[in-house]
């Protein structure tokens, strides 16, 4: 996070007063009113919530923000805000800072000031930049979210975006839940502005006599949704449909009733389909998953993809297609935008982001080691072992061997190649890599699989079997006992 230094000069932004629209005879409190039905039908806010208000400056994020004051008092609520410098408009932000904090200081509300290069990621990531500016806008508001406890995160978003983004959708190819727009909350998301049209929100500012600024940028017609807010839509209305915002919103919540009538179906296949591995890939159960119609496959292919993806990202309708096929043709493998990668097994289509994934950690007996990768806990204790028979540990996910055959200091890591070990009743030596063939487990989902090692080498390869040298038999007086338990994965929650 960059605190921005503040500037005089700016060409590309202005305060602005709202002129006057005869046209539209509202009161402050009929849009009062129908936030506080917005923010009581969508469940939006608790009393005593603490809600972070995305503010830019411009004219619906300022109207969310007096607005939001106004319901302070009513349902006790904390309020933060936070403007983010994309570094897309340097001396525009400059001056939207500066009006931002003035603002806040006014109400006393602490106010963040977060600058990111924007042009720089969207060129390292290969991305357009109004979709690399949203996720990174995005990222900035769920970790402050995080770090200073909000329960939400309010957005201005309102009426006429809703209209230009399932236009925007509809041009582009989208699918159904594509079509089902904006939603009005979702998880610590919130939009108290989703039933009001920018004319009232323009209204409300004059009536309440506050300034805002223009972003002249949302001028330009380079930008798409510039394009379709200022030249498309009007030609629309004035050509095709007078009431095209009403058509296009219904259609919206159409889809968007439909869409929550489905998704417990998708879920319900999630369910019986997806596996999440300790080490968060998704596994697909092949024969299940082409038992289910073609409609299913794909809404569920999409989901993984999106809680795979590391800004959330729904994947386009080819790339879906192309995935589809792969769980039906012969090839083995693919890659998907995004950095994910699809590999088919037998019976398996394992999803997931590949990355470094080399580990090790110490393992003190009687101390507790998670593992971030996978996502695992160890366990281990010292104690009596006396005359206990020997174990086998196939399968398992704790073992008991005896202490003293082991040489500490006992470490977790990760299989590298050439590792070897002589497996519980063998009698020889056999490489790690083949012991893991003859169990049919894929090579995909090896680096998950840690080793327990002393001095002398592995004693436990964990889940499957431990070393022969280790084994109790009747001269066992010590035991080490190990166990291991997966830890909750943020993707099994995602998906």
């Amino acid at each position: 996070m960059v605190r921005s230094t503040l500037h005089r000069s700016s060409r590309d932004a202005r305060i602005m007063f709202p002129p006057s629209y005869n046209a539209v005879r509202l009161h402050v409190m009929t849009i009062l009113q129908k936030v506080r039905r917005t923010v009581r039908d969508y469940h939006m806010i608790g009393r005593g919530d603490s809600v972070l208000v995305a503010l830019s400056g411009g004219p619906d994020s300022v109207a969310l923000l007096r607005l939001l004051l106004r319901l302070r008092t009513e349902q006790r609520l904390s309020l933060a805000a936070v403007y983010v410098n994309h570094r897309i408009r340097p001396r525009a932000a400059r001056k939207e800072e500066e009006f931002c904090q003035k603002l806040c200081e006014r109400y006393r509300i602490d106010l963040t000031i977060v600058a990111g290069d924007v042009p720089a990621l969207a060129k390292s990531s290969r991305t357009g930049l109004e979709e690399t500016a949203r996720e990174f806008r995005y990222g900035v508001f769920e970790q402050l979210a995080e770090r200073d406890g909000h329960d939400r995160i309010a957005l201005g978003h309102q009426i006429d975006d809703r209209v230009e983004t399932v236009l925007f959708r509809l041009l582009r190819g989208t699918g159904r839940s594509g079509l089902a727009g904006i939603p009005a909350a979702r998880g610590k998301i919130i939009r108290p502005l989703y039933d009001l049209t920018r004319a009232e929100i323009l209204t409300y500012l004059r009536r309440i006599k506050q300034s805002y600024c223009e972003d002249l940028s949302n001028r330009d017609l380079e930008f798409s949704r510039n394009y379709i807010r200022n030249r498309l839509l009007p030609e629309i209305r004035r050509r095709v449909n007078p009431r095209a915002d009403s058509a296009l919103l219904g259609l919206s919540e159409i889809v968007a009733s439909e869409e929550q009538f489905l998704e417990p179906l998708v879920t319900k296949a999630v369910r019986k389909v997806v596996h999440v591995s300790p080490g968060g890939k998704l596994a697909l159960d092949l024969p299940r998953f082409c038992g289910y119609d073609t409609w299913v496959r794909k809404r569920l292919l999409r989901r993984c993809l999106k809680a795979l993806s590391a800004r959330s990202l729904t994947a386009g309708r080819e790339t879906i297609r192309r995935l589809d096929r792969l769980c039906e043709e012969d090839r083995k493998a693919m890659s998907v935008p995004g950095g994910l990668h699809a590999v088919k097994t037998d019976d398996r289509l394992v999803l997931y982001r590949k990355a470094a994934r080399g580990f090790r950690e110490s393992l003190p007996p009687g101390k507790s080691v998670p593992l971030e990768y996978p996502r695992v806990r160890f366990r281990s204790r010292v104690s009596d072992g006396g005359t206990e028979l020997v174990r086998a540990a196939r399968q398992s996910r704790s073992v008991t061997v005896d202490w003293d055959k082991v040489r500490p200091p006992l470490v977790l890591r990760s299989i590298r190649p050439g590792d070897r070990f002589r497996p519980l009743g063998l009698r020889g030596s056999k490489k790690v890599s083949n012991y893991l063939t003859d169990r049919k487990v894929p090579r995909v989902l090896r680096d998950e699989v840690p080793l327990l090692c002393d001095r002398d080498g592995i004693i436990w390869l964990v889940g499957f079997e431990i070393a022969d040298r280790v084994k109790i038999d009747k001269t066992t007086r010590k035991v080490l006992t190990v166990e291991c338990h997966v830890r909750k994965n943020n993707a099994a929650a995602a998906v």
